[in-house]
């Protein structure tokens, strides 16, 4: 009879044990998860500014100078690279010139069409004061992606980001923003 009652006791214990597990696995949220869910911030026209012609004039030779569309070697972002201004050009390289992140591109239009979209990222700063990008490229991906989405039937022509990186916390999560210049194009 002990045996039996003592059977039940470690099959009830054991079901609460495994049931309170699950529940908490349920109720945490995951790491990723608590990042802002919601990137996109803004979009406006800057067709008519004249920093727009400057920007395209200057995308304009850098397409017709090849060696500067080199791709990227493994198309990743850097695994550790310090917070700051590092890690601000390096997304800018990543976006701009590696021709890593893929979209239908289009011929440009007369007269200019651009639009600026800015999204947020997110990323944790280690306690080193470093970042592993590589773990958060694809947070732009999805932002190219969402502006295609939104430019439809159009087409990316030529794209510039201006990224921000001023490193907030000395460890922790951060969230900063890109500034997307797009070229619209058929």
């Amino acid at each position: 009879m002990k045996k039996i009652t003592l059977k039940l006791s470690l099959i009830a214990c054991s079901f609460v044990f495994i049931t309170s597990c699950q529940k908490e696995e349920i109720e945490t949220p995951e790491i990723q998860n608590s990042s802002n869910p919601k990137q996109f911030v803004t979009v406006k026209d800057v067709s008519n500014e004249q920093e727009t012609m400057l920007l395209l004039e200057e995308l304009q030779k850098k397409q017709k100078n090849e060696t500067s569309l080199m791709k990227r070697v493994g198309c990743t972002l850097d695994s550790d690279i310090g917070c700051g201004s590092d890690a601000a050009l390096e997304i800018e390289e990543y976006i701009n010139a590696s021709g890593c992140i893929s979209y239908p591109v289009g011929v440009i239009i007369f007269p200019i069409e651009a639009q600026q979209f800015t999204y947020n990222y997110s990323y944790y700063i280690d306690g080193d004061s470093d970042i592993n990008m590589d773990r958060y490229q694809f947070q732009f991906e999805a932002h190219i992606a969402d502006i295609q989405r939104q430019i439809r039937p159009k087409k990316i022509s030529f794209i510039n980001a201006d990224a921000s990186n001023r490193c907030f916390n000395e460890r922790g999560w951060n969230v900063d923003n890109v500034v997307y210049t797009v070229f619209l194009g058929n």
